[in-house]
């Protein structure tokens, strides 16, 4: 297990996947019959030029564990995907999740059906993720996490709790490196350029959001961006702590891009605009969103009840 061990410390780490030692090398650099040596080669070759590496890695990593690095992919058929979905919801995983699995596992296989390893791809069928209701926070929610921060003296975290509500941005990978450079004349609006979707976005700021930039211009403008300061491993202490403070277990920072799209949704602002002002690339994604509005179809009833008055 030490070449996993090191694999899984790899990618925590965000650094490149160690060489197997269980082959000479030329052999591993072309045996793609493989699972492990598969894995590898499309770590290198497709997921680590894309945003979401590390998860795309450390999915196709478990899967790699499962069967062993030496499986043969050509040994892998349906009843053997049962069994490794089956494996991992009894580990506690989500249907989401192990969806997630079954992708890095579908994408290894199409990788061997191009290099002529494989015929074809065992049909992977996708489980039904249930819809869930999204958490967000209310007012007097905001109020009691903003009331924190500020008590303990971290305004930097009540700033951002308020830009992250306020514009829906993904916390690390939009509004924490934003650099000054993103937010246009008078700070009126902000443009995340490096989104997930890979497709730029500009959204307006409100009027305390505008507050908070031109406030942290004077007092942080010598760094890259308003929020570029904040550490990763820093916040996690400190939001755990929030949580524990005020028993807010399940809130986190991605909850606030939750209310964000909630309150736009809440306010009767049309799907179309809510998905541009999101970021998201599908439709579908928002729409998971109006099952918090269940007056959304009595308005369309009013609408016809008016035209035959």
């Amino acid at each position: 297990m030490q070449w996993e061990d090191e694999a899984r410390d790899a990618v925590q780490l965000g650094k490149p996947i160690p060489k197997a030692l269980d082959m000479p090398r030329a052999e591993a650099a072309r045996d793609l019959t493989r699972l492990g040596v598969l894995y590898d080669f499309v770590c290198r070759t497709e997921w680590d030029a894309m945003r979401a590496a590390a998860d795309l890695k450390r999915n196709g990593l478990h899967v790699v564990e499962y069967f062993g690095r030496n499986k043969d992919v050509r040994e892998i058929q349906m009843p053997d995907i049962a069994d490794l979905k089956t494996h991992f919801a009894k580990r506690g995983n989500s249907t989401a999740t192990i969806n997630r699995k079954c992708a890095a596992l579908s994408k290894m296989l199409h990788v061997a059906v191009e290099a002529s390893v494989l015929a074809k791809v065992p049909k992977i069928k996708r489980n039904v993720e249930v819809k869930t209701r999204f958490r967000y926070i209310d007012e007097t929610e905001e109020r009691a996490i903003m009331a924190y921060w500020n008590a303990r003296g971290w305004t930097d975290y009540a700033d951002l709790t308020t830009l992250l509500v306020d514009t829906g941005a993904r916390c690390f990978s939009e509004m924490i490196s934003a650099h000054w450079d993103a937010f246009g004349p008078h700070n009126a609006s902000v443009t995340f350029w490096d989104t997930k979707t890979n497709q730029p976005r500009t959204v307006p700021l409100t009027k305390r959001c505008r507050e908070i930039i031109a406030k942290r211009q004077g007092h942080h403008g010598h760094n890259a961006g308003p929020f570029t300061m904040m550490k990763k491993g820093t916040m996690a202490v400190r939001w755990d702590a929030m949580q524990e403070t005020l028993g807010l277990h399940d809130v986190t920072p991605h909850t606030l891009r939750h209310t964000c799209c909630t309150r736009l949704i809440l306010g009767g602002v049309d799907v179309k605009r809510v998905m541009e002002w999101m970021g998201h690339n599908n439709l579908t994604t928002t729409m998971r969103y109006m099952q918090i509005r269940p007056d959304a179809l009595q308005e369309a009833l009013q609408v016809l009840e008016r035209a035959q008055a």
